[in-house]
């Protein structure tokens, strides 16, 4: 057959990363999918729902591939037809491998796809996969760049500096585009790659990687008829190459067409096989008469057909596989022309496996027997080969570790594991004779399940007898036995020792109370196993009780209540039991200690000496006085109620040992001794109170408060104590102190305002009434008095004690009379003030009263008390009559009585007077 050169493939068959780039569209997907994510291979139907295509088209495509060695055909175990991607293999034999920088100990790995020298055409693209594994303890920024030494790549580079952060244990990948021009040099192109973390790794970096391009010249290879042609046969293909048995040989014929119009030599040659590997064989003699060719070549006249064998001896330790060599023919007449085939070759396995099971140590007494097994690999496949250790023997009694469990043995190479059989039953050692043989075998498994000559090498080990003196051993353990037993008998049945009290005292022989702490007791007691109850009694020097009695129930265990205290061994030691004695004065202690079997008679009784606690001297009032001995009392506002700039009584004190101070406590009497002045209470926590701080300050471990406001509400005398509680006080205060009495002056009482119907009146208020009107009516009566706040206001005759302002509607007789209202005030010592008028009704005769005389304000109608009304207009203000006509002179009057609502009830100005 006849193959031109439409693609580049520098002498090597599979796929490159040129190839990747010269694919159509719907290959160069499918391609690139399998070398990211299917790099085991796919299915056809994988690779049909990838593609979203039929199952039909797929295969055209795979097939394609297949014809130009882009894929290989592999059958799985489970006999599934997969597709692989089939890179382009290294001096014809092996796949191209990708080379995996590891530096041992850095913190990062870097994998460079492709790592070597890479071959691309001028005028095409490639790519550079470098993967960055950060093996380190911590996060990275990791650049990685070509290097300034190589300026041509980086002109050609989309991105020649790129950076990745990576966290510990991650890894990422870098891709370099690079486009070659097609102006670009035919040449060999160093170039270096770098791996840098200085901000984290500066120590391990920078890695640096060295390769090398090949640029090859831009080639437009034009197929024309004079070119010459070949074709093999037989012919191969990936998915029926020729087999060759092991150290066989394989004859392929070469037909040579020559097609052009002069006289040719052709040279045929393998450059993927090594020389030793086949055999070129020209045809010799006179092809024509009277022309002499030698035998270097085929010599072809015009039109002619030609024929060179080309035979195949792979050696005898050659790998099994498939091998695809390719082979070229060269045309003396246009050495440029590139013709080239594909021969798909299979070397077909040879199972030849030797196994033999040496005995390194056969004799075993207290260590392990050792056995090596050694394989010897004759055939061409590489074998791995489980070794499974199995006893022959009923009872097992030893256990069986094989290193490795997997052999691998490579063609033509020798592979050793080693076997460790330990015996484990001691008991199933002989006690005489020559010793006890232990049988067992090695079972062999080919993990590809490849034929196995001898699956099975059987194996002994000896385990020898004990040694004589072993059984006198035997013979002193049994007589240490009866010993030890005779001596528990007579331990288990003597009397036990009864508890005893060694030590029992104080940990200090004085406290002071000012540490907050109690009395902390030590004992130590021995024969604790016999301890049934402790009790401890505390009592004053005097004989009273101190404290109450405390029992610790033992039962052969330290109580849960003494656990953190005490510790249990030959004797019981307890250090630093608290006690209830916390308060001051002189103690004993007495401990007893009663037995299991007399629980009721104490087996040993100690006590202490003398142990003190010392009281917290109390703190000192130097100073509690007031600022001044009288006080004026402050004005109330009348609009708001509320004092007007307060003037409230003030103190002074000065107390010594702030630090002791827990509480203070002020409380205002009169000198009767009735409290008059809510109690001020300010609680010390290692710092003086929000509300002290704008009036004390500590000065000197001194406490120094200046003008503080007491709770004083109203007029009188006041007396002030001053309480203090320190921090081991409880309901008492251990010192308190008063002040000299402190009067609080009220103030003047002074009627501001008298008024009626919103004008002063004169001594005698007069009102004309008509005795013809039934309904009632009132005058508004307002006031406003000022003085202390205790005073007392009243108006008189009715309705009583009012307040200090207001206003009310007072019903006048409607019957010619006279009636004094008197408004009084009443200060807290008695002295009164008081403002009176006299309110005149009269009629005047008949004929003189006039219809169109205004009347008096009527009481309003309705039932509930009225709110507040407004003062009717005064004389000064002209109101309209009810005849229409204005007046000037008489109030406004209010609507009429209204009428009871229920018979035998009185209407709402029947009823007394209310306030506003």
């Amino acid at each position: 057959m006849t193959v031109t050169n439409s693609r580049t493939k520098n002498s090597k068959a599979g796929l490159s990363m040129a190839d990747v780039l010269t694919l159509p569209p719907q290959q160069r997907k499918l391609v690139q999918w399998m070398l990211k994510n299917q790099p085991d291979g796919v299915t056809l139907e994988e690779a049909a729902y990838y593609l979203d295509l039929n199952q039909q088209a797929t295969l055209a495509l795979l097939d394609e591939l297949l014809d130009q060695d882009f894929v290989q055909a592999i059958l799985t175990r489970d006999d599934d037809l997969k597709y692989r991607i089939h890179l382009a293999p290294k001096l014809g034999i092996q796949q191209q491998q990708i080379q995996q920088t590891l530096s041992p100990g850095s913190p990062l790995a870097v994998i460079y796809n492709p790592s070597g020298e890479y071959a691309v055409q001028a005028g095409s693209r490639f790519e550079i996969y470098i993967t960055v594994t950060n093996k380190g303890a911590e996060s990275a920024l990791i650049d990685v760049f070509i290097d300034d030494l190589s300026p041509q790549l980086i002109q050609w580079c989309d991105a020649p500096h790129q950076r990745l952060a990576l966290s510990p244990n991650s890894m990422s990948e870098v891709l370099f585009e690079f486009n070659v021009p097609v102006t670009a040099i035919p040449s060999i192109y160093n170039y270096v790659i770098v791996v840098d973390a200085p901000m984290h790794y500066p120590e391990d970096t920078p890695i640096r990687h060295t390769a090398k391009l090949q640029v090859l010249p831009a080639i437009e290879t034009v197929v024309r008829v004079s070119d010459p042609t070949f074709n093999v046969i037989p012919a191969s293909s990936s998915r029926s190459p020729a087999p060759i048995p092991p150290g066989g040989i394989l004859q392929l014929s070469v037909n040579v067409h020559n097609r052009s119009d002069r006289v040719d030599r052709f040279r045929l040659t393998c450059a993927d096989c090594h020389e030793s590997w086949y055999t070129i064989r020209y045809p010799e003699g006179l092809e024509t008469a009277g022309l002499i060719i030698p035998n270097m070549g085929l010599n072809l006249n015009p039109g002619e057909t030609g024929q060179i064998l080309l035979q195949f001896q792979p050696p005898l330790g050659a790998t099994a596989g498939i091998y695809y060599p390719t082979i070229r023919l060269y045309s003396a007449n246009n050495p440029d022309l590139v013709l080239l085939d594909v021969v798909y070759v299979e070397i077909l396995p040879a199972y030849l496996l030797n196994a033999e099971l040496l005995t390194v140590i056969g004799r075993v007494r207290r260590k392990g027997g050792v056995f090596e097994i050694r394989l010897t690999n004759a055939g061409n496949t590489v074998r791995e080969v489980v070794c499974t250790a199995i006893p022959a023997d009923e009872d097992k009694v030893c256990t069986y570790v094989t290193t490795p469990p997997i052999i691998r043995v490579l063609p033509g190479e020798k592979a050793i594991s080693q076997m460790t059989i330990t015996p484990v039953k001691w008991w199933s050692r002989p006690i005489f004779g020559a010793g006890r043989l232990l049988n067992f075998r090695i079972e062999l498994e080919d993990q590809k399940q490849f034929p196995l000559p001898n699956a099975s090498l059987p194996g002994t080990v000896i385990w020898e007898a004990r040694p004589w003196w072993q059984f006198l051993l035997v013979l002193l353990t049994v007589l240490g036995s009866i010993v030890a037993i005779a001596f528990l008998l007579w331990w288990l049945l003597k009397p036990p020792a009864p508890p005893k009290i060694l030590r029992f005292q104080s940990s200090d022989a004085t406290y002071q109370e000012a540490n907050n702490g109690s009395i902390r007791l030590n004992w130590q007691i021995r024969n604790p196993k016999t301890l049934q109850t402790l009790t401890l009694n505390g009592i004053f020097v005097d004989g009273t009780a101190a404290v109450q009695p405390v029992v610790y129930n033992f039962n052969g265990q330290i109580p849960e209540e003494l656990k953190q205290f005490c510790q249990i061994q030959t004797t019981l030691t307890c250090a630093n039991i608290p006690t209830d004695a916390r308060k001051p004065g002189d103690y004993i202690f007495e401990l007893q200690a009663f037995n299991q079997k007399n629980p009721e008679e104490a087996a040993d009784t100690i006590k202490t000496n003398t142990i003190k606690i010392i009281p917290i001297p109390p703190a000192k009032i130097l100073e509690f006085a007031s600022v001044k001995p009288i006080y004026q009392e402050t004005p109330i506002n009348l609009k708001t109620n509320n004092k007007i700039s307060p003037d409230t009584i003030r103190l002074n004190w000065k107390i010594s040992d702030l630090d002791k101070i827990k509480q203070l406590q002020i409380i205002g009497r009169s000198p009767e001794g009735v409290v008059n002045s809510q109690p001020q209470i300010y609680n010390f926590n290692e710092e003086i109170p929000n509300e002290l701080q704008p009036f004390c300050r500590q000065q000197q471990n001194q406490l120094t408060c200046r003008s503080v406001p007491a709770n004083n509400r109203t007029a009188g005398d006041y007396i002030f104590e001053l309480q203090v509680f320190t921090k081991t006080d409880t309901d008492k205060p251990s010192v308190l102190q008063k002040t000299d009495v402190i009067k609080l002056q009220p103030l003047p009482s002074q009627i501001v305002e008298f008024k009626i119907n919103g004008s002063d009146p004169l001594p005698k208020y007069q009102i004309l009434i008509d005795p013809q009107n039934q309904s009632k009516q009132a005058i508004n009566l307002s006031w406003k008095v000022e003085g202390s706040s205790n005073m007392k206001v009243e108006l008189l005759p009715a309705p009583g004690d009012i307040p200090r302002s207001g206003t009310i509607l007072y019903p006048v007789n409607n019957q010619p009379s006279s009636e004094t209202i008197i408004l009084q005030a009443t200060s807290p010592t008695g002295e009164k003030v008081s403002r009176s008028v006299t309110i005149e009704t009269f009629s005047p005769p008949p004929q003189t009263l006039n219809p169109i005389q205004p009347q008096l304000p009527q009481l309003p109608t309705t039932q509930p008390t009225p709110p507040v009304i407004p003062p009717p207009p005064t004389a000064q203000n002209p109101s309209t009559t009810p005849g229409g006509t204005p007046s000037s002179t008489s109030p406004t009057p209010l609507p009429t009585s209204p009428t009871p609502s229920q018979p035998g009830t009185l209407s709402p100005l029947e009823l007394p007077p209310g306030f506003d």
